[in-house]
């Protein structure tokens, strides 16, 4: 319930406009949210702003969402309105500015309080809740595979127990598994390039927004413009860390489900590399050993593809990996010259 309290006045943070001049930026955050709230005092003491929150929900994913805002101030108290902000209707709520503090009250049950911060405190606050949000994903994630992989041990036994009564169906289950991963596989690998030129557009945008507020710099009629640039590009970041759970969730996927089978069809392999009637006890009859030698057959020939799938998708996702990290990268640099030019 705290975290939709803050939410809601979050967006309508009631911006304190008294005659020490609120315009700035201010934070406020909890454990699930952090909201940025940049304010412009006009010459009438009337007052804009831009809310821009995060909130980080419990399955570890992040809503993005921002709202204009409006109001006015009167000495040290102040009214702002907003709506459209997690699906709320348009309020108005007052408070006061005292310093460089914000204190709102209104249907919330406690009073939210904003702090005048730096565009850099705003994103350390924000690398902190993604790297939260991100052991939260890959904890789930990592629930989801134990759960999973036990699932699979289970069926393995089970299966291993049938292949000895039928080996024959058993290496045609294996096989059933490689060609869906080999399609599988196929789709992800088509996906790739289109992620990678993600990551490299997101830091196209990021360059397009700074390079705006560059061209904004020294204008004093252009501070808001320029705010809400800066969190445009903050947002366009956020984008890509996104991307980058999605990846890593593959990656988790591959290593818990797919290279446990890569090793049971090279054993596999192997095995039917070295079966001989003659080396069996007790012996084969022909049309068992026709059998086994029919049912190897189809794996070896399944093999060469199924490994070429695994190997090609393990370096498709170290390319993407070395992306993310260059446009990460770039990205911090970009979003470190625009707080540079506040």
């Amino acid at each position: 319930m705290r975290r939709f309290a803050l939410c809601w006045v979050a967006a309508l943070l009631l911006p304190t406009g008294c005659k020490k001049d609120v315009s700035g930026s201010y934070l406020a955050s909890d454990q699930q949210t952090v909201c940025w709230l940049p304010l412009v005092r006009t010459p009438d003491d009337h007052v804009t702003g831009q809310m821009v929150c995060s909130v980080m929900k419990p399955d570890g994913s992040i809503d993005h969402e921002s709202v204009s805002l409006t109001g006015a101030v009167n000495g040290e108290n102040i009214t702002l309105s907003g709506g459209g902000f997690f699906g709320m209707a348009t309020t108005t709520e007052s408070g006061t500015f005292d310093g460089n503090i914000l204190t709102l009250t209104g249907v919330q049950s406690s009073p939210a309080i904003f702090k005048r911060a730096r565009l850099a405190d705003y994103q350390a606050l924000i690398e902190e809740q993604n790297t939260r949000s991100q052991a939260i994903v890959s904890e789930r994630a990592a629930a989801e595979s134990r759960q999973k992989a036990a699932q699979e041990a289970a069926e393995a036994q089970e299966q291993a127990f049938q292949a000895e009564q039928n080996f024959e169906g058993g290496i045609d289950q294996l096989i059933g598994r490689m060609q869906r991963f080999d399609s599988e596989a196929d789709v992800h690998l088509g996906r790739f390039p289109n992620f990678a030129k993600s990551y490299e557009a997101i830091t196209a945008k990021v360059n397009e927004f700074v390079t705006h507020e560059r061209q904004l710099a020294g204008n004093p009629n252009a501070s808001n413009v320029r705010a809400q640039l800066v969190n445009a590009a903050t947002q366009a970041s956020f984008a890509t860390d996104q991307m980058h759970f999605q990846a890593q969730s593959l990656e988790s996927s591959l290593e818990t489900n797919i290279t446990p089978l890569v090793d049971q069809v090279g054993v596999l392999e192997q095995s039917c590399n070295r079966y001989g009637p003659a080396h069996e006890n007790p012996e084969p009859t022909s049309a068992e050993a026709e059998a086994h030698k029919d049912a190897c057959n189809r794996l070896l020939n399944a093999a060469p593809l199924f490994h070429q799938k695994y190997v090609a998708t393990e370096s498709g996702l170290s390319h993407l990996e070395a992306v993310y990290r260059h446009e990460k990268d770039a990205q911090a640099q970009l979003l470190t010259t625009a707080d540079r030019m506040e």
